[in-house]
């Protein structure tokens, strides 16, 4: 069987069904990558609007945690300004009775005082 030359013809030829088919392979893993990335990008999507959705929720829940948690310090600082004003006018009325015991005490000394020299 005798050998054959390659000529320029023949080179352009190979070359062009090289060519052809290599495009063939580019378009189709081109067309599967599309495909890949939409089905991803779809699944994304749905994880981000899942995720969103756990947010809003999240998001009540912790609106409803804080008006409850504000109502219960409002009430619990009502109570604390009460039992305050309390102790004050109850260390009022002690300041009050430990002015008038030293009164008491210092009138008795010199009424001690003055009776002891007269």
């Amino acid at each position: 069987m005798p050998r054959q030359s390659w000529t320029d013809e023949r080179l352009d030829d190979r070359f062009d069904r090289l060519e052809a088919e290599m495009d063939q392979r580019f378009a189709r893993v081109e067309s599967e990558m599309d495909q890949r990335f939409s089905r991803v990008e779809g699944e994304m999507r749905t994880g981000f609007q899942r995720v969103d959705g756990e947010i809003r929720e999240l998001r009540g829940a912790i609106k409803e945690v804080d008006s409850g948690l504000r109502a219960e310090i409002k009430e619990g600082n009502a109570e604390l300004r009460a039992e305050i004003a309390t102790l004050s006018t109850q260390f009022a009325a002690l300041n009050q009775t430990v002015i008038r015991v030293a009164f008491g005490f210092a009138a008795a000394l010199v009424a001690g005082v003055l009776f002891n020299l007269l």
